[in-house]
């Protein structure tokens, strides 16, 4: 719909089974968590990943989501095609506030064959681990505080949910 000049390309819109869904604005808290977590991302993965910010990701043929902070296989330059869900290592949402539309795309990330998604919660200070995606569900949900260890897929690497909020 970009191409065709349907949309514009900064509209805050995404689609998500089918539908384009209005997305709220950014504020200065969602910014600043988003862009920390990449840097830190960006730091364990550097060798082996691209880690992309607000980038578009094919789940599938109704669903082009745009996750606050995705890792994806590979540099970004190999693709000749927006990575799909496949081709995520893991993918994350940053909340304030929109914590029920980021908890209605763990359906539409675990249908893509995201095999990780992290709700980051910035209100509870909590992260919402979220793995083995079968059937457009994923079946094992962890609740995690700051204090508990998370382990980075792919990395080897182990962080404190703390060391991943700003």
């Amino acid at each position: 719909m970009v191409d065709a000049g349907i949309l514009g390309e900064h509209e805050p819109v995404e689609l998500l089974d089918g539908v384009l869904v209005e997305m709220s604005p950014q504020g200065q808290k969602h910014v600043v968590a988003t862009t920390r977590l990449a840097e830190r991302l960006r730091g364990i993965y550097a060798q082996t990943a691209q880690v992309l910010e607000e980038k578009p990701l094919a789940t599938g043929p109704h669903d082009l989501p745009e996750p606050d902070v995705s890792v994806v296989r590979g540099r970004i330059e190999d693709y000749s095609e927006l990575p799909t869900g496949l081709d995520a290592i893991l993918v994350a949402e940053v909340c304030w506030s929109s914590q029920r539309i980021d908890r209605r795309k763990a359906s539409v990330y675990a249908l893509g064959g995201v095999e990780v998604y992290w709700l980051v919660d910035l209100a509870a200070r909590t992260l919402e681990l979220r793995t083995m995606p079968v059937d457009g569900a994923y079946q094992v949900t962890r609740i995690l505080s700051e204090d508990d260890v998370v382990e980075l897929p792919q990395s080897g690497e182990r962080r404190t949910v703390h060391d991943l909020l700003p």
